[in-house]
């Protein structure tokens, strides 16, 4: 009884300590200088609600929803080091120190590599490189002199963010068949714009080496559909998630891939503004879900929409739909046969299967909602490397290789889909 007491008094102070975490100042520049990510490994539904409970506390840098998952990993702040640890010894959790020091990490993710090649394409200029994360107003430059330079590249301005900044699509391809692809939704996953700009730089700057597909394709790419969020993680916290719209309270933002509509604010989503999962006050509140919603229903009168693919990180996953929960849908054989051609071409070892299946249920991901809202017959999340050993501070030395993977499965994909019928 003595154990029990102690150990919830444990979580209460955890819980506490969460919600004072909460009370950041807004613009003050978030430093992580002795914040640890632990790795534990939860067994069965008792340990897994242990571990659920500390979430107030922690950034579950993977959500601690659903049994299918082995690892989360949790960012834990310095006063709250021993007693989580000791808290998921008590329980019999096992766990490891996977990052000792989140500064550090942060502190040297993002220094430049010399000797990279930079690419051969007439819009090095705007400054776009592979051999270190580039801030949005970079991409931005980079999209537009792409428009300027090339004359079968069309620029689509969208929309603007919570905070003005402008949204854009890149239009490349003949083709009458459509492909989206899109990243960045989620702020601190800087791989994502990066893999996302290089396959835009490739499918243009070098499109003599994929003239079949972009015969076959219209692609539309926007490598960063929350430049708010990616701006603030590169200026403020960079481990923000979510938007930075307001809508009344003391927590900014919204997850933005708990905010599409459909199934919106079911399993996995809060309505709680605080947290890393708030869904929002209702579907499409974001303007920049909203944007990217009205540019691809308004083409689908004109043509049909075949590939949706929308690149996150981290964990080496090729996910496709249902999210929202673990059930099954008629097309699922087929999502499952043209996602592992996707991992045979990523190359390194990627999972594939249902989301909700492979990880948990999460209601209003932008996935879903390309499939069963917008009805593109092929939907996916691609979740880039790596598996942990650096989460979503990985080195920009990484960015190279896994751009040229991620453009690999891009093409492996379009090749497939190329010479079977539409399933429009």
């Amino acid at each position: 009884m003595t154990r029990g007491i102690s150990l919830v008094a444990m979580v209460m102070v955890v819980m506490v300590a969460g919600v004072a975490m909460q009370a950041v100042e807004e613009n003050t520049r978030k430093l992580y200088n002795g914040f640890q990510m632990i790795r534990a490994a939860p067994v069965g539904e008792d340990q897994l609600k242990l571990v659920e409970s500390l979430e107030i506390a922690v950034d579950a840098w993977t959500p601690v929803v659903g049994f299918n998952k082995t690892m989360i990993d949790l960012t834990v702040e310095p006063k709250l080091i021993r007693v989580i640890k000791r808290l998921l010894r008590c329980e019999g959790v096992k766990y490891t120190t996977a990052i000792i020091d989140l500064q550090r990490a942060i502190d040297h993710e993002n220094i430049e590599q010399k000797g990279i090649a930079g690419f051969r394409g007439r819009c090095r200029t705007s400054g776009m490189s592979w051999s270190k994360y580039h801030r949005y107003d970079t991409i931005s430059k980079f999209i537009d002199c792409l428009g300027d330079t090339y004359n079968d590249v069309r620029i689509h301005h969208i929309g603007r963010s919570s905070e003005g900044r402008n949204m854009k699509v890149v239009e490349v391809g003949r083709g009458h068949r459509r492909i989206w692809i899109d990243g960045g939704i989620h702020a601190r996953e800087w791989i994502s714009p990066a893999s996302v700009s290089f396959i835009l730089h490739s499918l243009v700057e070098e499109a003599h080496l994929y003239s079949d597909i972009l015969n076959t394709f219209t692609f539309y790419i926007s490598p960063s559909i929350n430049p708010d969020g990616y701006e603030y993680s590169h200026n403020v916290d960079r481990m923000w998630r979510k938007t930075r719209s307001r809508h009344g309270g003391s927590c900014p933002g919204v997850d933005p891939n708990r905010n599409w509509g459909y199934h919106w604010g079911g399993k996995g989503a809060s309505p709680s503004a605080c947290s890393e999962i708030y869904h929002g006050p209702r579907a499409f509140s974001e303007p920049e879900t909203l944007a990217v919603k009205n540019f691809i229903l308004d083409r689908s009168r004109v043509g049909g929409w075949e590939l949706y693919l929308t690149f996150h990180s981290y964990g080496q996953m090729v996910l496709y739909p249902w999210g929202y929960d673990r059930v099954d849908h008629p097309g699922e054989r087929e999502l499952e046969r043209l996602g592992r051609v996707a991992a045979k071409a990523l190359g390194r070892g990627y999972t594939v299967g249902s989301a909700a299946k492979v990880l948990y249920p999460a209601a209003g991901g932008s996935d879903d909602w390309a499939l069963g809202g917008a009805g593109i017959p092929y939907s996916y999340t691609i979740e880039l490397p790596d598996t942990g050993t650096h989460g979503f501070i990985l080195p920009a030395s990484n960015i190279m290789q896994v751009g040229t993977e991620a453009l690999a499965a891009t093409v492996a994909m379009a090749r497939d889909l190329q010479g079977r019928a539409p399933r429009l």
